[in-house]
């Protein structure tokens, strides 16, 4: 069957990611005998059109929609993307017969409601590599049924809404992306987004994952959601291997990253991957993302022979009552020693935070501040005002609590947790806006320099509540859907990737 995979990522801060999971699906069905199109859209300034002519240029089977995002996790600068992908859904039915398969992590946050929004076919939540290949099998009347397919989103006869379980993980080692997939001008060296404040060019990267899954608890996260509990790792020669082949094949790349959600957790595993990487002299730079809990002397003193450059630190908060209450496992005396650790190493470390979040009053915001003039020395703050609330997140249950949502509104359309005593303090808000203006290496918004923060969050509350207006005047129109009732449990059904 000829499939066409829509990339709908339009995120280009702090620079474009590659669309790895769609280089993950690629591989998986070419391996099982499919040919792929692929169309990327963050290149496109108008994305319908450039929709239209390639599904008009090329008969079609299938339309997958790779949706990285909701949004772009931003409140102060709120964009929602669920409106775009409707519109591709709409365009496919509109110029072909293909099926349409939505998938990807922002799909895979909010499944039934993405479902009953964008009108698909089918969907995949979670991994898709099995369940793609699966429902491509069912799609050629090759004997699969519906309720076998890994993860697969659907109607049943009676119009419920079916979500098959994910029945097996996949084997992340058993499959490469298909990096044929990525556009070129992902390679390019140019001048780096504004949120970038360590380099004035980005070098051309690759990206690579050497795990799945996650086994922390952060109290805003989905990643055990949307890859799984517990993790499943390569093997440590496999993703060296996995590196040279790619920087071989691309020879413009001069750096890569690991994509990981958290590379250091667990701290065992991460260890011998750096081990794998000296002793095959592995010469190229590279950056990945921490957690502070799982870092030591010895651990940093590995990644810098490695080759790591850059790390980004997901500190999240700085003031112990907030990180307890984020569910970080680890406290500010953490922080400042792992500060201290990367201060003194050659490797340029970031802290991620977040601004605002549950709990956090405006003497505690200043405090936060205040201790990170005096205490810490990175290479870059990152941060941002408030955290997009996911559903079946402690967050949720939190911003119910806090007012912030009504009991029962869902969270596919963007909503941020941001404590109502800061969002509406212009003092404190003035206070945060003039501590990131009067350092270079700290990052809120690229805008901030034009526009008070407390103006500035006047409007990104009424865009959001805009958001919902639209959202609840489009599905005025659309039917709601209803869960189907569940199954009895049988045996468990092994899955087949498709290999031929």
């Amino acid at each position: 069957m000829r499939v066409l995979l829509i990339s709908t990522n339009k995120i280009r801060v702090p620079r474009p990611a590659l669309p790895i999971g769609m280089a993950y699906i690629s591989a998986a069905l070419k391996r099982a005998g499919h040919q792929v199109d692929v169309l990327d859209l963050l290149w496109e300034s108008r994305e319908l059109k450039a929709v239209r002519e390639r599904l008009t240029s090329q008969r079609y089977d299938v339309v997958g929609v790779a949706v990285r995002n909701l949004d772009n996790l931003t409140f102060v600068d709120p964009i929602f993307f669920g409106p775009m992908t409707e519109k591709i859904v709409q365009c496919v039915r509109k110029y072909t017969s293909a099926k349409v398969v939505l998938g990807g992590s922002g799909f895979s946050v909010e499944p039934l409601a993405f479902f009953e929004y964008a009108q698909p076919d089918y969907g995949i939540a979670g991994e898709g590599e099995a369940g793609i290949v699966q429902l491509m099998e069912y799609l050629q009347g090759g004997g699969r049924k519906l309720e076998e397919i890994s993860g697969l989103c659907h109607l049943d006869g009676n119009g419920h809404f079916v979500q098959n379980p994910a029945d097996s993980a996949f084997d992340l080692g058993a499959l490469e992306p298909d990096r044929s997939v990525y556009d070129p001008r992902y390679f390019e060296e140019g001048v780096s987004a504004a949120s970038d404040l360590t380099r004035d060019h980005q070098p051309a990267i690759e990206t690579l994952q050497t795990k799945r899954g996650c086994k922390l608890y952060c109290s805003y996260c989905i990643i055990r959601k949307t890859e799984g509990k517990g993790n499943r790792f390569k093997e440590p020669a496999e993703v060296v291997g996995e590196i040279q082949r790619a920087m071989a094949e691309n020879p413009a790349v001069r750096e890569f990253e690991i994509v990981d959600a958290t590379f250091n957790f667990p701290i065992e595993y991460a260890s011998e991957v750096c081990a794998e990487m000296i002793r095959a002299k592995l010469d190229v730079a590279w950056y990945c993302q921490l957690t502070p809990n799982a870092v030591t002397p010895e651990f940093v003193d590995l990644l810098a022979a490695a080759g790591c450059i850059r790390v980004d630190l997901g500190t999240d908060a700085l003031t112990d009552e907030a990180l307890a209450d984020l569910q970080k496992g680890f406290d500010m005396a953490k922080v400042l020693e792992v500060d201290r650790l990367f201060t003194a190493s050659p490797i340029e470390h970031t802290h991620c935070v977040f601004l605002g979040g549950p709990g956090e009053t405006p003497a505690a915001l200043r405090e936060s501040i205040g201790f990170t003039e005096r205490f810490l020395n990175p290479a870059q703050i990152y941060a941002n005002l408030g955290i997009r609330i996911l559903s079946g997140t402690k967050l949720q249950q939190q911003a119910v609590k806090a007012g912030i949502l009504t009991e029962g509104q869902g969270t596919f359309v963007p909503a941020y947790y941001v404590e109502p005593a800061i969002v509406e303090d212009r003092d404190t808000l003035d206070f945060v806006r003039n501590a990131y203006l009067g350092h270079r290496n700290w990052y809120l918004w690229w805008g901030l320099r034009g526009q008070s923060l407390s103006d500035r969050a006047v409007h990104s509350k009424r865009t959001v509540a805009d958001m919902q207006r639209e959202y609840d005047y489009v599905m005025s129109a659309k039917p709601r859907l209803e869960k189907a009732p569940k199954r009895p449990t049988g045996k468990p059904v092994m899955l087949n990737l498709g290999v031929v």
